[in-house]
């Protein structure tokens, strides 16, 4: 897969969870102050994905599995949006 097709999965994932979390659905309008929480939303999908894996059979888990890999990282691009994030250094 290309990076530039990648990169549309994950603005499709944005928008798809800019559209579920937002003042109208959320007390706290999809926004997160630190990164701690960002942290526990990711690492809860991935915990789902291990399971997923160690429970299905690969033909059945892995789809699942990147759709939740997808997820994961519109929630990194998401916390990025949200919080101050500095280029890498060279």
């Amino acid at each position: 897969m290309l990076r530039v097709d990648v990169y549309k999965l994950i603005d499709g994932e944005r928008d798809y969870q800019d559209g579920k979390w937002n003042p109208t659905t959320t007390m706290s309008g999809g926004k997160h102050q630190t990164p701690e929480e960002w942290i526990t939303y990711m690492e809860d999908y991935l915990a789902e994905a291990k399971h997923l894996i160690s429970r299905e059979a690969h033909q059945v888990s892995y789809p699942k599995a990147m759709d939740i890999i997808r997820k994961v990282v519109a929630l990194g691009v998401a916390a990025m949006e949200q919080i101050e994030t500095s280029p890498r250094k060279a």
